[in-house]
């Protein structure tokens, strides 16, 4: 359960979809954990955990491990709650970014209980890490000014 970086995770998160003969089997769950989101992903037998903190109108950092196997109980939980849309775009190399988008089941208890019932022992450390990364982050001045910086890069790339 390595912590890896958003855009790591989600070029393994691509690769793994894109060989994925079950398309339309795959899940995402989000929920609220205090001021953090946490959002699951099922597919391929797999589920990933993306933690992440908003930062500005809809821009969050993030940072997600592969977490366990996927199995029918925890896709039964992953079906649970209300149904609503969900896009994200994540720069992995200076001109290329991953684009995910469709529909999500979106329930804070679901996920919680995901979080707390389902998954292994070492997800309260697991927990602890994810937070500590985010934080880590966001209080890195070099980390806020590149963000600074890579914001208002795609602002202009939209004028």
């Amino acid at each position: 359960m390595a912590i890896q970086s958003i855009s790591t995770l989600m070029g393994q998160l691509k690769k793994s979809y894109d060989k994925s003969k079950d398309k339309a089997g795959w899940r995402v769950l989000q929920g609220m954990n205090g001021a953090y989101y946490d959002t699951f992903i099922s597919g391929n037998n797999n589920l990933w955990q993306i933690k992440s903190e908003e930062v500005a109108g809809s821009e969050f950092v993030a940072v997600g491990a592969k977490v366990s196997r996927s199995d029918d109980d925890l896709v039964k939980i992953m079906k649970a709650g209300s149904p609503v849309p969900f896009g994200s775009i994540t720069p992995v190399k200076k001109q290329q970014s991953i684009i995910m988008a469709g529909m999500q089941t979106y329930s804070s208890d679901s996920s919680d209980l995901l979080r707390r019932e389902y998954l292994s022992g070492k997800q309260a450390e697991l927990e602890q890490k994810l937070k500590s990364q985010v934080n880590k982050m966001m209080d890195d001045p070099a980390f806020r000014k590149k963000y600074s910086e890579h914001k208002d890069r795609v602002r202009r790339a939209y004028l």
